[in-house]
């Protein structure tokens, strides 16, 4: 009998592991990838076919342009062709069909026999590249391709009557900068009615476009004419322009019905544009369209890369074209784009990306504004309470009630969005107003001003960590989040409000402990479980603030339970502390699978080696080294720190009567400390989470000083 039933569950497997070889082999069809570079969603709207067709089906997005160190066409290109952002200058390429004196060259400089089209600058393009910050590797594409016994072809160009932009075969090539067939030289034709004189050859494009498509399983087009007439702007009138954007649209259009009445349903076709307009990019709207038709279905696109509804990265284009064909690549960082069914898409992207772009505008004004108002606050206390023989009482009490006004802050910049603003006037108006009803509603219910400290960073803490457990909703359109524009973070709880939740945390619960609200186990267990909404792949996703919160947690609750701090106890925090990031790695890869920056860290080190982790750690330390130098929260933090040692020195021996009354306090504020230095050494950004959470000791230290004091009675 069980002989019976292991023979029948083993044939079971094999059925099962069978069935997906049997009913998909047939589906796939071809990929066609349509660049359109230096036009937006509006753009695509005024080419009849194409609004025609997104009106009906089709998956819309907006996509980050980065490469590596700062973003241009080329960049982006190159990025997208090796699913890593990648850096690469326009000197640093030479695409030629081959011919009796370029395959010489090619073959002197490589060793290497040359395919149809070649990059007769590869060794130069590979070196640029290294000097980028993600070891990214160039001609992903076309090397998988290789791999997998699939074909590929590349079509068009943006060369001007000057120079030759060739961009395109960036997306196309192999790690050799081969590319195997394609038409990247003989497309265009004379046209003094446009932009430099030159236009894409559209009879010739389409004639071509039925023969690759027909020969290779994707085929990548460049249309040239929309890059050409951003480049040739600054030399029209507007009329001249509209003239000549209307004649190009009308071309695009007509070729766009060409390909789609060759493609059959079982074809993925994309619609990029690598590079926004360069007015747009002024503007501060520094996204790209993407449109993906794929089956008669309508709505938005994302990726794991980005988890936000509706953006995704360069980097999704290569893995999500990987993915159609089955292609498991080890070489790229890229996420397989994800899509979501969605009537009114272009409606909710317009408005999404003019909130975006409003955030961004006012972003770091506001923040400069916050962090200087809180160091001259700061500065103003300190020297009040120095000369506090001259100050009259009714002062400090203005300074302190300002000073608990500050930590509301991160709370309405955190709830803000719920309003679902959308203009700089109204982002201002919903900040202030907010603070105004936070801090008058604490006021009333608490009297004291270390309860009112108490409460005000218990709502910040449980704002961060309710809102990372249930998607970080808040956080991605908050001012003290992050910006998808800038791509440096798309989801989880990014360094700042990392910062400020520690801060608030550990001050809030030694704050409910001091008060005798909860006991020791019951604060142990909710930093415990703090650590994981924080480290957890799918909520928090913050290594080094996971790194930062084990060891400054474990710090206090050792201390809290007056456990001696040694050497064999910082030993085992450390132990903790890879404990902790081991056991988030092996649930992101093995069991939720939702490759988050940890687990694309971790299989990037090890499909590159030692050298990955150089990469990082150098990354990391020029992030901080550069935000020392320009980033005001440098300023916070080098302010905060004087201002500690000032008050252990004068007025004499006031600090430690004030730790001495307040026994938790004192030990949350060394955690926090210790949070402080942690963070910013294992951060790219860790100047700026030291100082977010560095205010959680300045603010109430300062107010209790003045209680203690007794001169803000």
């Amino acid at each position: 009998m069980k002989k019976k039933f292991l023979v029948l569950f083993l044939l079971l497997i094999v059925l099962t592991n069978s069935v997906p070889d049997m009913s998909f082999a047939n589906e796939k069809g071809k990929v066609i990838l349509i660049n359109i570079n230096r036009t937006s969603i509006d753009d695509l709207k005024n080419i009849q076919y194409l609004n025609d067709k997104i009106n009906k089906t089709g998956y819309i997005g907006l996509m980050n342009v980065k490469g590596s160190n700062g973003t241009s066409d080329i960049k982006s290109y190159a990025s997208i062709g090796a699913g890593t952002r990648a850096y690469i200058n326009p000197s640093d390429i030479d695409f030629e069909t081959i011919d009796e004196d370029n395959k010489e060259i090619y073959f002197r400089r490589t060793g290497i026999n040359p395919e149809y089209i070649n990059n007769l600058n590869i060794n130069k393009t590979n070196s640029s590249n290294q000097r980028g910050k993600f070891g990214a590797f160039l001609g992903a594409i076309g090397y998988e391709f290789n791999n997998n016994n699939l074909s590929l072809a590349v079509l068009g160009n943006s060369d001007t009557d000057e120079e030759k932009h060739r961009e395109i075969a960036l997306i196309g090539m192999d790690q050799n900068g081969q590319i195997k067939s394609g038409n990247i030289d003989d497309i265009n034709v004379k046209d003094g009615a446009m932009p430099f004189g030159i236009r894409t050859d559209y009879d010739k494009l389409k004639e071509e476009t039925r023969k690759y498509y027909g020969e290779n399983d994707l085929l990548i087009v460049e249309l040239g004419d929309t890059y050409r007439l951003d480049l040739y702007k600054e030399n029209l009138n507007e009329a001249s322009y509209e003239k000549m954007k209307k004649e190009i649209y009308s071309n695009i259009s007509d070729y766009l019905k060409e390909v789609f009445e060759i493609t059959n349903k079982n074809d993925r076709v994309y619609i990029t544009s690598p590079y926004p307009k360069k007015q747009d990019y002024v503007n501060g709207y520094r996204l790209s369209p993407i449109v993906v038709f794929d089956k008669e279905e309508k709505g938005l696109l994302t990726s794991g890369t980005t988890r936000r509804k509706g953006v995704l990265s360069n980097l999704d284009i290569s893995a999500d074209i990987f993915e159609y064909f089955g292609i498991k690549s080890e070489v790229i960082l890229g996420k397989s784009i994800q899509k979501i069914l969605y009537d009114k898409n272009i409606e909710f992207l317009l408005k999404d990306y003019d909130k975006i772009v409003s955030n961004m505008k006012i972003r770091i004004p506001v923040l400069y504004t916050y962090a200087a108002f809180e160091m001259i606050m700061w500065m103003i206390m300190l020297v009040a309470i120095l000369f506090r023989d001259k100050i009259p009482k009714n002062i400090f009490k203005i300074l302190c009630a300002i000073l608990k006004f500050t930590i509301a802050i991160p709370f309405v910049l955190l709830i803000a969005p719920l309003f679902n603003y959308s203009t700089k006037g109204s982002i201002i108006t919903c900040i202030v107003g907010l603070l105004i009803i936070v801090y008058f509603l604490v006021y009333k219910l608490v009297k004291d001003d270390l309860g009112k400290l108490i409460l005000l960073s218990a709502l910040v803490a449980l704002g961060v960590l309710i809102d990372a457990a249930t998607g970080q909703n808040m956080i991605k359109s908050s001012l003290l989040g992050y910006d998808p524009i800038i791509g440096a973070r798309y989801y989880g709880i990014g360094n700042e409000y990392m910062g400020v939740l520690i801060g608030s945390l550990v001050f809030s619960v030694v704050g409910f402990l001091e008060k005798n609200i909860i006991n020791k186990k019951i604060a142990s267990v909710i930093l415990l479980l703090s650590i994981v909404i924080l480290g957890h792949p799918k909520m928090g996703a913050n290594v080094g603030g996971t790194i930062t919160s084990v060891f400054s947690f474990l710090y206090l609750i050792m201390r809290l339970y007056d456990i001696k701090i040694d050497l064999k106890k910082i030993i085992f925090i450390g132990i903790a502390v890879v404990g902790v990031v081991s056991t988030m790695a092996v649930i992101d890869i093995y069991f939720i699978k939702s490759q988050s920056h940890l687990a694309g860290a971790i299989k990037k080190i090890l499909s590159g080696g030692p050298l990955i982790i150089l990469q990082i750690i150098t990354r990391k330390i020029e992030m901080n080294m550069k935000l020392i130098g320009v980033s005001i929260w440098s300023r916070v933090l080098i302010l905060g720190l004087l201002v500690v040692v000032v008050l252990f020195q004068k007025p004499v021996g006031i600090f430690k009567k004030v730790c001495d009354r307040y026994i938790y306090l004192a030990k949350g504020w060394t955690s926090i400390i210790v949070a402080s230095i942690v963070g910013f050494l294992v951060n790219d950004s860790g100047v700026v989470a030291a100082a977010t959470s560095i205010a959680y000791v300045i603010i109430p230290v300062l107010v209790l000083l003045t209680k203690e004091l007794d001169i803000s009675k």
